[in-house]
């Protein structure tokens, strides 16, 4: 009969966890779990839970195993659990399993249920008590905890409107800046008096992925709207941040409907509450009683399947609450990143893709090239290359800042390519070991034109998703995400999750015809976050093959050589099959120009604010244009090998000074001339000066010619 004194004797329980700097600032009365102390210094995810499911809520051992496996939950969604409980009048921030055993096996009648009024009653006399919703709240937010999942919150009684039964519940969420992940109001109250109450008090309510229906505890709506609908975490994460921004210091209540398999009828549910109601008027159960008394009621009528409900909507508030957690602390280690970088690191747009050793052969005479074995005499020369490594080298000189990830082997070849790169570009160049760094040897007809591409790319797998995360710090930072499609598609989604995590928008550059899809074999989830890409027509037919899942019976050397109207018109309609998929396609169509496929209503649109650094999608969904640039005439061509990708690196550096498209176009045909005239892929030097630079821009500015088409 030991727990029949605890009201009177303190429970002493294992230990005493010391309060954290930050939290004994705010209270003296608080101990906090080392784990929750480090997470909570750390700006790790915590979710708040509270203790009267244990104490009050569901018979033993159900409220044991409820709690440990809601503790879990939260866990295995990535974020810490902390049990909220009064232990000797000491307010407890987490709970061992030994602590949560003992309340479990307390008698309800042993331990108090504690409220707001109920706390300096607690404190003073050292009482043990399971905190409600108010109570949890109010201690939860002395710990710095912003997140707390609960079953169903209190409400308005049925017969509130006389008696002004109204749960402190309510109150404390107008007052208390903390966010209330439930199953919404529970079915057993008034439900469109509490929405009313809750908005007269000032406080956010909306629903969870349910369309703007809130949740009535059992079932999936109450048959009341929410103000407002969060269809995910990141939604929830952008507006408790929105909140806490404006300095509120109100809480907000989020509605997660009950999973659709164990949400209970409507009609049973509401004559056992009806039955149950009577039962507790005849009863003479009243005050904070009334909801422990209803739900056992209620869980005795039903025969057991409404505390199984009640178990489940748990659950899933708590996996929600934990993953709206993760996302809010994303966003605040990301705006204390963001906080202490400077202005060049929030302007530098990083790249990831090949590195590579180019050896170019370019056929002296007009023969024939057929694979016979026969000796060709050709001019040879070594150059850096790879695409990834051309754009990170074409940017950095045109934008004056470029973080570049790759891999070269630890050989003779890898230094000399290391050699062969800017220093700037080198720290995040990593050694593998175990193979050897890429050469490519590309063989050129006496025009120009590439005839044949032989490459050994296997070290590119090491560019892997563990070395991406590695880096996902550069992702808070960078404005812009650069890939080639030399990455491996593990890598690539790698890329992708982490640009979607914070939001970076992602110019792929295809590389190949045969591997210009790869990005495309990912759920549209995830590669939807590719808003540019820059293909050649051979790669586009790819890309749309992959996109429609058809094969496209269209031979793009047939409309090369049928000139350019029939170019742009066959290049048109494969646009229009997959201009949903992007904000901005630029398909380069050789010695023609390019033509470029936008969402939005103008070609002055500007991508980038060049004050924030943010990206600034075009304004309309379902409006598109198109329009084709001719190129420049361009004399004293010297090499050819690197003009695209300088043309690509001259447009996304256009985009990031803020240009409008037609700028940003001009932009890479000055830098595309540039390397045509230069020996090497990438030139050494664009221009002389700035002077240089911006006479060049106008001037192609001025010779500009571009078709609606």
């Amino acid at each position: 009969m030991f727990w029949r004194s605890i009201s009177s004797v303190p429970l002493k329980l294992r230990g005493r966890y010391k309060i954290p700097k930050f939290c004994r600032a705010i209270h003296s009365l608080l101990d906090v779990h080392p784990n929750i102390k480090n997470a909570l210094s750390e700006r790790k995810p915590v979710v708040a839970l509270e203790s009267t499911i244990i104490t009050h809520g569901m018979p033993y051992p159900h409220n044991m195993d409820t709690a440990l496996e809601v503790e879990d939950v939260v866990r295995s969604a990535g974020a810490t659990p902390a049990t909220i409980a009064c232990i000797d009048g000491r307010l407890m921030v987490g709970l061992s399993k030994e602590d949560i055993k003992k309340l479990s096996e307390v008698h309800k009648l042993d331990v108090l249920k504690c409220s707001r009024r109920d706390l300096p009653y607690v404190v003073a006399n050292r009482k043990c008590a399971g905190t409600t919703v108010a109570a949890t709240m109010i201690i939860a937010h002395m710990a710095g905890i912003r997140i707390f999942a609960t079953g169903g919150v209190g409400g308005v009684h049925r017969d509130g409107h006389i008696s002004l039964d109204i749960s402190a519940d309510l109150v404390e969420l107008g007052r208390t800046p903390v966010v209330v992940v439930s199953s919404g109001v529970k079915s057993i109250l008034d439900i469109p008096r509490t929405l009313e109450f809750l908005e007269t008090h000032g406080v956010s309510v909306a629903s969870f992925g349910n369309g703007g229906r809130f949740p009535d505890f059992y079932t999936r709506d109450s048959g009341c709207k929410a103000p407002y609908n969060l269809e995910s975490p990141e939604e929830a994460a952008f507006l408790i941040k929105a909140v806490g921004d404006l300095n509120l210091k109100s809480g907000m209540l989020i509605g997660v409907p009950i999973p659709e398999e164990y949400a209970l009828d409507k009609e049973v549910i509401r004559k056992a509450i009806d039955t149950a109601y009577a039962e507790a008027l005849a009863k003479g159960i009243e005050g904070k009683n009334v909801t422990p008394f209803m739900l056992a009621a209620v869980a005795d009528i039903t025969k057991g399947s409404s505390l199984k409900a009640n178990i489940a909507l748990i659950k899933n508030n708590a996996k929600v609450a934990a993953k709206i957690a993760c996302e809010l602390s994303n966003f605040q280690r990301r705006d204390k990143i963001i906080a202490t970088s400077n202005n060049n690191d929030r302007n530098k747009p990083m790249v990831i893709g090949a590195s590579i050793i180019d050896h170019c052969l370019t056929m002296l005479d007009d023969s024939p090239l057929a694979l016979d074995g026969a000796t060709y005499q050709t001019n040879a020369k070594v150059s850096a290359g790879g695409v990834g490594r051309n754009l990170a080298e074409s940017i950095h000189k045109l934008h004056g800042r470029t973080s570049f990830i790759s891999v070269v082997g630890c050989d003779h070849t890898g230094k000399s390519l290391l050699e062969l790169m800017p220093k700037s570009l080198r720290p995040n160049i990593h050694i593998d070991n175990e193979n050897t760094t890429s050469i490519c040897s590309i063989l050129f007809d006496r025009t120009g034109n590439c005839k044949l591409c032989l490459a050994n790319m296997e070290i590119h797998k090491s560019i892997s998703p563990q070395l991406i995360k590695k880096h996902e710090q550069e992702f808070i930072t960078t404005p812009l995400v650069v890939i080639d499609g030399n990455l491996s598609l593990d890598a690539m989604q790698s890329v992708l999750e982490l640009s979607r995590k914070y939001k970076k928008p992602v110019f792929f550059e295809p590389t190949d015809m045969l591997i210009a899809g790869k990005p495309f074999q990912l759920s549209p989830e995830i590669s939807q976050q590719i808003r540019f890409i820059s293909p050649n027509v051979y790669e586009l037919k790819a890309i749309v093959e992959k996109l429609t899942d058809q094969t496209i019976s269209w031979d793009p050397n047939n409309s090369m050589g049928g000139g350019q109207t029939r170019l742009i018109n066959d290049c048109k309609d494969l646009l229009k099959l997959i201009e949903k998929n992007f904000d901005c396609i630029v398909v380069t169509l050789g010695a023609h120009g390019v033509l470029v496929n936008m969402r939005g209503s103008s070609f002055a649109h500007r991508f980038f604010n060049t004050k924030s650094h943010s990206y600034t999608a075009p304004p309309s969904k379902i409006e598109f244009r198109r329009r084709f640039y001719k190129a420049p005439t361009v004399s004293n061509i010297s090499n050819v090998s690197g003009a695209g990708d300088s043309f690509s690196g001259g447009f996304i550096t256009g985009l990031l000074r803020g240009f409008s498209v037609d700028e940003s176009i001009s932009f890479g045909f000055v830098a595309a001339t540039s390397a045509l005239q230069s020996e090497s892929a990438v030139p050494v030097q664009y221009f002389s000066n700035e002077e240089e630079e911006k006479k060049m821009q106008e001037k192609q500015l001025r010779d500009l010619r571009s078709i609606d088409i």
